[in-house]
């Protein structure tokens, strides 16, 4: 399944494509003979991987021009609690709505989703374009929500088939959808701003373009596979409820997520407020200044899995995680320290947040390689098990988005980075118990999922 470049690490979208030979997925749906899933060509793949960066670019730009219309709108001034509610609206549509979406994917074919989730974007985009109020662009970002619930568990499920042959592919590829996905954040933060900046309000249906996009590059160059038997509802269920390795992965996988959302959905309304003569960071940036920042963290963290992307074969996803966590409590601390320091003081304490963040990027694809390992147990319900992933991410966004919101009212850019370390230190603990499973199952001799 490895061919000539196989031996070749670094995170492109060329190199993961061509390392990789998409087999067809073995037949192993529950209680069928039915004939073997047709993979998706490496060109699908490569075509998979750039729109999941154009839906990301579309999502994460709307996501920070909404926090600089809220602040806009509130005079310089925006609540907290509004900002965090308005930030935690897609994240919520997307966790409620991904696992239902992706079992329907499976079982009616995962193009169509692929195509359709985009399409939804769009129509959510048009929507902020004319919403003046914060109820209103919750609406519109909970629209935006549904596509993202359509296509991120279905993009992740028709990875994880390509790959069930080779574990050393899954972790390339794996690492290359998160680095896609950080692609289209870092394409988010800088072009989110500068289209704000520009066209304020008009920047909403400017970022319509990423996602129609999106849903052209899969319509055109994403196969259609012939839908296998699904499993019993009940099934997949159990596979994620029951005692095993995703439900003991749960507990890290929502704070992690959680600690992200606090910062997505709370940080540039935070570096955009009126300055506050105590905190040295709430200073009224420009936005384009705030989007050269955020651009910055997003290719720190693009490094950073290019260079774990190998480790995360040859160690595994648990402990590859739970290294990659004292990463997030070492950004937090120097950004803790920025805070307090006069300004000038910041370029002397970047290189240790620059550390901080290289060695927290290792978490996402030991994430994505994990669960697209467990996913193995039921072949025809990839998107399905994979929609954990979605529902994951997104609700724990949404948790982190709400409490970042609340703490940013009380104690403004300290409140958000306490409750990080808060959940870097859950994350901590539940990846040792995660670990600790993973020993037993050896123990009893049930296979590894963490390596190959």
């Amino acid at each position: 399944m490895v061919g000539a470049r196989a031996g070749r690490r670094g995170l492109t979208l060329r190199a993961v494509s061509r390392s990789t030979r998409l087999d067809p997925e073995p037949a192993r749906a529950s209680g069928s003979g039915a004939a073997a899933f047709v993979a998706t060509s490496a060109t699908g793949v490569r075509a998979l991987l750039v729109a999941a960066a154009l839906l990301r670019i579309g999502a994460v730009g709307a996501g920070q021009a909404v926090q600089f219309d809220l602040s806009d709108l509130a005079g310089g001034h925006p609540s907290g609690v509004s900002v965090g509610l308005v930030g935690a609206a897609q994240a919520l549509s997307e966790m409620v709505f991904s696992p239902m979406l992706a079992r329907m994917a499976d079982r009616l074919g995962r193009r169509r989703f692929l195509v359709f989730g985009p399409l939804l974007g769009v129509i959510g985009m048009a929507a902020l374009s004319v919403s003046m109020a914060a109820p209103h662009i919750a609406g519109s970002r909970l629209i935006e929500g549904i596509g993202a619930a359509a296509f991120v568990p279905t993009a992740l499920g028709t990875i994880a088939a390509a790959t069930a042959a080779d574990h050393a592919a899954r972790a390339r590829a794996s690492g290359a959808f998160e680095g896609s996905t950080l692609v289209g954040y870092a394409g988010g933060f800088v072009v989110g701003p500068f289209l704000y900046h520009s066209l304020h309000r008009g920047a909403f249906p400017a970022l319509a373009v990423f996602y129609l996009g999106a849903a052209v590059m899969c319509w055109a160059l994403v196969k259609e596979p012939p839908p296998l038997p699904v499993s019993p509802l009940r099934v997949i269920v159990r596979a994620v409820t029951g005692r095993g390795p995703v439900r003991a992965f749960i507990p890290a996988w929502l704070a992690v997520n959680g600690l992200i959302g606090a910062f997505y959905a709370n940080l540039s309304a935070l570096l955009k407020r009126s300055p506050d003569p105590q905190q040295t960071l709430v200073h009224g940036f420009d936005e384009r200044l705030i989007g050269v920042f955020l651009l910055g963290w997003v290719v720190l963290l693009i490094v950073g899995i290019v260079l774990w992307t190998p480790v995360v074969n040859r160690l595994g996803g648990p402990q590859v995680m739970r290294r990659a966590v004292p990463g997030a409590f070492l950004a937090l601390a120097a950004l803790l320290a920025i805070n307090h320091l006069p300004l000038w003081v910041a370029p002397l304490l970047l290189p240790v947040f620059a550390a901080g963040v290289l060695v927290q990027a290792g978490f996402g694809p030991a994430a994505v390689t994990y669960l697209a390992d467990c996913s193995e147990a039921l072949a025809a319900d990839r998107s399905a098990m994979m929609a954990f992933y979605t529902l994951t991410l997104a609700g724990g966004g949404a948790l982190g988005a709400v409490l970042g919101g609340l703490m940013a009212r009380a104690l403004l850019l300290d409140g958000v980075i306490l409750l990080g370390l808060l959940l870097g230190v859950i994350a901590w603990f539940s990846l040792g118990a995660l670990i600790r499973f993973e020993h037993e199952r050896q123990a009893r001799g049930l296979p590894d999922l963490s390596v190959d």
